[in-house]
C-alpha cells in the first residue's frame, strides 16, 4: 500500500493496493502498513481498490470496490447474477488463468508448509468452463407470497433469485424456471424448503424436501409434472426418508456408468457423488494409471465414499478394502460391488478422524499389509489415520485433495515418514469457484 496514514479499519475504502499473491482460496494478497491483505475479487499482479470488511491484529479481509490497473487475466463474468449469488466467485478471471492459479496455489502450499515440490508436475485435468455440474441445489423462501428460488449470497443467509445458471449442464438448465412455476401452483406452497436437481446416466431427476406433508393435489400435480417432463421425482420429509413419486423406469433409483471401468453405479438421490460427473471419470482414470495396479496388489481405500475409486481399481487389482464413516455408504458400494459382479472388495464402516484401530474395535483391516494406500479426505485431510497407519503405511500413496492447505500439511507428515512426492496433478473439478483439487502420488522408496 502506498499510503502512510493509518490503517483505516473495518468499512473503509483504502486505493492503490498492489496484489502480489494468492491465498489458497484463490483471495488476491497485498499489504496495507505491512498487515497482509486478502482480497476478494483480485487477481495476481492488479491493482485495485478495497473496501476491508475483517480487521485483525496480524491480517485483514477485504473486497474489490475498484479495479485501477487490470490483469490480462480478467474477464467479463457470464451469469447474470455475478457479485449477488456466492457459488461462482471466480468468473472474473479466464479459464486458462484460474488453471495456472490453482496449480501455484497448490505449489506455493506444498513449498511453504511441507517443504515439498514435485518431481513431476502433471498436466491439469481439464473440465468445460461452464455447463460442467451434474447436481445442484436451490434454497427457497415464500416473502409476501412472492417465491424466492436460488442460492445463497456469499457469506449470508440471503437467497438470491435466479433464473438460470450457465455452470448447469444443459439438460438441467430448462428446469430451474419449470420448478419455479410449478413450486407456484402448490397448494400448500410453504411445505417445500429446498430443490435439488439432478442429470444422472439415467436421466434428469428433482428431489424435493419438504418441512410439512404434502395435500394429495400437490402430490399428483408433483406426478403429472415428472411424468411430462420425462423425469424421476423424489419427496424427501426427513433427511434419512426418501421416496420416489415418480420415475420414467422400473428402477426408482439413480445410477452413473464408468464404461471405461465396465461399472454402473447405483446412488441414492441424497448420496453424495461429484457434480462434475465428467471429470470425475477423468479422476478415476488418472488414479488407476498412476498407481499401476497388479492383479497380485492388495489396496486400501479410506473415505472410500460409495466406492467410487474402490470399484474401478477392482478391476485392476487382486484386492480392495474400502473405509468410509458413513454406514449408509458402504451398504451402497457393497451393494454395487455385488451387482456389478465384483468378488474382490471388502467394505468397513470406521470415522477416519478418530481412529484407534485393532480387532477390539471392529477396525481388523487395520492390521492388514496393502501394496497401495488411497486417500481422498474431506477438507480437514487425513493427518490422524497417516499417523496412526505410521507402522502399516505401503509404499505408494496416493491423494486427493480438496484443500490445498491441508494436503500441504498432509505431505509434511508423509514426508516425515520417508515419502517422496513423485507426481502431483490439479483437477479442474469446480471451474468459476475457489474450490481447488489435486491428485499427489508419494512414493516410498
Amino acid at each position: 500500500m502506498r499510503s502512510r496514514r493509518t490503517s483505516p479499519g473495518k468499512g473503509h475504502e483504502v486505493g492503490g493496493v498492489e496484489v502480489h499473491g494468492l491465498s489458497h482460496d484463490g483471495r488476491g494478497v497485498g499489504k496495507h502498513h505491512g498487515k497482509t491483505v486478502f482480497i476478494s475479487g483480485a487477481l495476481l499482479q492488479e491493482v485495485v481498490s478495497i473496501k476491508i470488511t475483517e480487521d485483525r491484529s496480524r491480517f485483514a479481509s477485504a473486497e474489490t470496490v475498484l479495479i485501477e490497473q487490470a490483469s490480462p487475466e480478467r474477464v467479463d463474468p457470464l451469469c447474470p447474477h455475478f457479485n449477488q449469488c456466492g457459488g461462482c466467485s471466480l468468473q472474473y478471471w479466464s479459464h486458462e488463468g484460474q488453471l495456472q492459479g490453482k496449480q501455484s496455489i497448490v505449489l506455493d502450499q506444498l513449498r511453504r508448509f511441507s517443504h515439498l515440490t514435485p518431481e513431476t508436475l502433471a498436466d491439469p485435468l481439464i473440465s468445460a468452463p461452464y455447463g460442467y455440474r451434474h447436481r445442484c441445489r436451490l434454497s427457497l423462501i415464500w416473502r409476501k407470497s412472492k417465491l424466492q428460488l436460488g442460492f445463497r449470497q456469499q457469506q449470508s443467509k440471503n437467497i438470491i433469485d435466479v433464473e438460470q445458471c450457465p455452470v448447469l449442464v444443459e439438460p438441467l438448465q430448462p428446469l430451474v424456471p419449470l420448478i419455479r412455476e410449478l413450486l407456484q401452483s402448490l397448494e400448500k406452497k410453504i411445505a417445500v424448503s429446498h430443490v435439488e436437481l439432478m442429470l444422472a446416466d439415467s436421466g434428469r431427476a428433482v428431489l424435493l424436501r419438504h418441512i410439512k406433508p404434502l395435500a394429495i393435489q400437490d402430490q399428483d400435480k408433483l406426478t403429472a409434472f415428472a411424468k411430462d417432463h420425462q423425469l424421476s421425482l423424489y419427496l424427501q420429509p426427513q433427511p434419512d426418508q426418501i421416496s420416489c413419486l415418480y420415475s420414467p423406469s422400473d428402477d426408482p433409483w439413480l445410477y452413473n456408468s464408468l464404461p471405461e471401468f465396465d461399472l454402473k453405479l447405483q446412488f441414492r438421490p441424497a448420496d453424495f457423488t461429484q457434480v462434475n460427473w465428467l471429470l470425475n471419470r477423468r479422476m478415476i482414470l488418472q488414479a488407476v494409471d498412476w498407481l499401476e495396479l497388479k492383479e497380485s496388489d492388495k489396496v486400501l481405500d479410506l473415505f472410500c465414499g460409495l466406492g467410487n475409486f474402490t470399484l474401478a481399481m477392482a478391476r485392476k487389482a487382486g484386492h480392495v478394502v474400502g473405509v468410509e464413516g458413513s454406514a449408509a455408504s458402504v451398504e451402497r458400494a457393497a451393494f454395487n460391488a455385488s451387482v456389478n459382479g465384483i468378488e474382490n472388495t471388502q467394505f468397513y464402516q470406521a470415522d477416519l478422524s478418530a481412529l484407534i484401530g485393532g480387532k477390539k474395535t471392529g477396525n481388523d483391516w487395520l492390521l492388514n499389509q496393502y501394496d497401495a494406500l488411497v486417500l481422498d479426505p474431506p477438507r480437514a485431510g487425513a493427518k490422524e489415520v497417516i499417523e496412526q497407519m505410521v507402522n502399516r503405511m505401503p509404499d505408494k500413496v496416493l491423494y486427493i485433495s480438496c484443500n490445498p492447505a491441508t494436503l500441504a500439511r498432509d505431505a509434511g507428515v508423509l514426508s516425515g515418514q520417508g515419502y517422496r512426492l513423485q507426481r502431483l496433478g490439479v483437477m479442474d473439478m469446480f471451474p468459476q469457484t475457489g474450490h481447488v483439487e489435486s491428485m499427489a502420488l508419494f512414493i516410498k522408496d
